[in-house]
């Protein structure tokens, strides 16, 4: 866990303002990552990454407001792309919904069916906060190439 937090790919994600590390007291590990909204303001959003059992298990990922210390709630949760919507839904187990997450890529055997998105033990963190990020400012393309820390 230490490494991925001192790992160049994470450390070069910070520099270029991607996403920040908030707090980590393990199991717990808080992060912002950059957005694009859809009408191409930049933004940012909190995510609650559980990591017991990690990296054997992949982590349980929520999008999370700081104020409520709890998940954000779905009328303030990224708005965009049919992509955004489902990966940001509200839904039974409260995650993200990523083949990578440990709920959501269990379901309806989306991490088999997705296997370069699913979690491995081989992956790092790095791996998740690079597609949290890709979807989260995938809004700049639909909105005239903007630039994106």
């Amino acid at each position: 866990m230490a490494a991925d937090l001192a790992s160049a790919r994470f450390l070069a994600g910070c520099k270029r303002g991607h996403w920040r590390r908030i707090s980590f007291a393990f199991p717990v590990l808080v992060v912002t990552v950059a957005a694009v909204e859809p009408e191409g303001s930049s933004g940012e959003y909190w995510f609650q990454f559980e990591l017991t059992g990690f990296p054997g298990a992949a982590p349980e990922v929520r999008i999370w407001d700081p104020k409520t210390n709890g998940p954000l709630e779905p009328g303030r949760r990224p708005r965009g792309s049919i992509r955004i919507a489902e990966s940001f839904k509200q839904w039974g187990n409260g995650t993200v919904y990523r083949p990578w997450d440990r709920q959501g890529g269990v379901h309806n055997n989306w991490a088999t069916n997705h296997p370069s998105l699913a979690w491995n033990p081989k992956r790092d963190l790095t791996f998740i906060l690079e597609d949290l990020h890709g979807l989260l400012t995938s809004n700049a393309a639909a909105n005239g190439n903007r630039q994106v820390a």
